[in-house]
Order: structure tokens, then C-alpha cells, then sequence
């Protein structure tokens, strides 16, 4: 499956790069790296494969990533941030806290729905951060930003702050139990319904928090 189409801009941004041939490279490597990591697995994502996925020497990857480890984290952020991009998009356009809840909710089931190989670099960092602190740490900071947005979309109602906070904790866990059973089991519901389930239930959690 092609890779997403992805403004140049966002590709800088992720990176803190400058435009120019080399990061260009940069950026060729992080998106060979995700095809390689969701079609072969991490066994067979080397920087010598990758080298030749992109008709270049082991060394050129080399230069731009010190161990496979940095390249992994850089494809793992790559994925969040073009997934995140798109949701923040979405959730802005809203004009009450039911909308933009469900645009962060549903959201995450779109972007991995439509991009199967970011979902399976997404499975593939969960199983690094069970045994990983480096990976775990990673994971933590994303998870905490993920919290954060759940719970600012709850702006405006008559939640507390730590209310909208646990209320956002809780959503996590699902949309994450979710996503596992979805993309890593032959799971009865197909993504465009679960996502509308999941959705629903965020949204009764919070109707009944505020009544």
C-alpha cells in the first residue's frame, strides 16, 4: 500500500529539520523503514535492507541514524505526528466539546483504518515498550499528549479539571484496548463501527459525568 501523502512542512516539523537533499534523504529512510518494519518485521529491518530497499549503502543510512533503535523511535514519531496532525485538524473545526471529542476519538480508527502499515509499526511499539524503558518512555510522553487532548476537549462543560482528567484516562485505556483487538485480531467488528461504538461510549461517559 503507498505511503500517505504528507506535506513537506509536517516532515520538517517532526524532525526540526531544515528543507535541503540531505534531510530529504533523512525522511526516504524513516518512510522505508515503516514499510519495512510492517511488511518484515523488526528482525528483518536492518540498515542494510533499508539500504537496499533505497538502492543506497549501508553506511548512508548509517549517517543519518547512529543504531536501529533511533531509527525505530524516528518512525514511531513520524506516525504520530502525521495521525495527530489530521486529528487536530479535524477537532478544531468543531464548535462544542461533542464534536471535537468525537473527532479525537474517532480519529486515531481513521488514520490507522486507512494507513494499515502505520497501525502495524504502532503494534510493533507496544510490544518495544514492554520490555524497552527507552521505548516505555517514549510511549509514556505520547500517551500523556493523547490524555492532555481527551481532556481539553471537555473544555467548557461543567467538569473539574481532574475530572475531565480521569474521564480522559479512562477513554484511553479503551481506545487502546480497541485498537489492539482491531488490528491485531480477526475481531467480529469491522474499524467503522467500533469507531462509532467506542465514540458513543466517551460521549455517554461524559453526559453522565455533567448531568
Amino acid at each position: 500500500m503507498k505511503m500517505p501523502d504528507v506535506p513537506s512542512a509536517l516532515y520538517y516539523q517532526i524532525f526540526n529539520l531544515k528543507p535541503g537533499r540531505g534531510e530529504e534523504r533523512k525522511l526516504k529512510i524513516v518512510e522505508a523503514a515503516i514499510e519495512s518494519l510492517a511488511t518484515g518485521g523488526l528482525e528483518n529491518t536492518t540498515f542494510d535492507s533499508i539500504g537496499k530497499r533505497l538502492k543506497m549503502r549501508r553506511t548512508h543510512v548509517a549517517y543519518y541514524f547512529t543504531n536501529r533503535d533511533e531509527l525505530i523511535q524516528a518512525c514511531i514519531r513520524y506516525v504520530v505526528a502525521v495521525g495527530q496532525s489530521a486529528i487536530i485538524e479535524d477537532a478544531s473545526r468543531a464548535a462544542s466539546w461533542k464534536p471535537r471529542l468525537k473527532a479525537v476519538v474517532e480519529g486515531p480508527f481513521d488514520w490507522l483504518g486507512g494507513n494499515p502499515k502505520f497501525a502495524a509499526v504502532m503494534v510493533l511499539f507496544y510490544s518495544l515498550c514492554s520490555y524497552s524503558k527507552n521505548y516505555r518512555e517514549l510511549q509514556n510522553n505520547i500517551r500523556s499528549m493523547g490524555e492532555q487532548r481527551l481532556a481539553s476537549c471537555l473544555a467548557g462543560t461543567s467538569l473539574s479539571e481532574s475530572q475531565a482528567r480521569d474521564l480522559a484516562r479512562q477513554m484511553q485505556m479503551l481506545m487502546t484496548g480497541a485498537f489492539v483487538l482491531s488490528f491485531c485480531s480477526d475481531y467480529p467488528v469491522p474499524v467503522a463501527k467500533l469507531k462509532t461504538q467506542i465514540s458513543k461510549t466517551c460521549i455517554d461517559w461524559v453526559e453522565k459525568a455533567i448531568a
